[in-house]
């Protein structure tokens, strides 16, 4: 699977994608709002391998998209997209940018693109977004692309002894322009 934008190529992750994928997932910058431990080796390994596998599932029910730059190919993260309730039509998304590419939009970008999939090319009918209360810049991509914030759920994540809130946003087919 491919979807190309302005300035970005999201694809299916590769083999060769492996090393930027175990980066993200230890990166201490991307685990802050997630995860007060790093993922082991073989973790990353499993879930790595998942999502290889998830790529031939019929029907495809989560998509894990490298980002890349579309003029270079060099990865700056990834886009997720599961299916949580078939009876509603209703998925979730999320994203994780490298530290060193964030403030370039490329979430913002790579989340619209996916959006767009999940309506048209899905019949979605509702998609989420969570993310920790602290967590201004992915409440800004949250924003940016439309959704509504419908609330958030209060000491839901438990994160190096602190409670932490989770802001949940949501966008429906009948919210967008296609």
């Amino acid at each position: 699977m491919q979807i190309v934008t302005d300035r970005l190529c999201l694809g299916d992750v590769a083999e060769e994608d492996y090393e930027f994928f175990a980066e993200l997932e230890i990166n201490e910058s991307c685990l802050k709002y997630k995860a007060d431990t790093v993922p082991t080796k073989d973790f990353i390994d499993k879930k790595f391998s998942e999502t290889l596998e998830d790529i031939n599932r019929i029907p495809r029910v989560r998509y894990r998209l490298m980002i890349s730059k579309l003029s270079t190919n060099e990865p700056v993260g990834r886009i997720l997209f599961w299916k949580l309730d078939d009876s509603i039509k209703e998925w979730e998304i999320g994203w994780d940018v490298h530290p060193k590419h964030w403030g370039n939009g490329y979430a913002s970008e790579a989340a619209k693109a996916v959006l767009k999939f999940a309506f048209n090319e899905l019949g979605v009918h509702r998609v989420q977004a969570l993310c920790n209360d602290q967590n201004s810049s992915s409440e800004k991509v949250m924003i940016k692309v439309g959704m509504k914030k419908e609330g958030t759920r209060r000491g839901v994540r438990l994160l190096n002894n602190c409670w932490y809130g989770s802001h949940i946003y949501s966008l429906l087919e009948s919210d967008i322009d296609n």
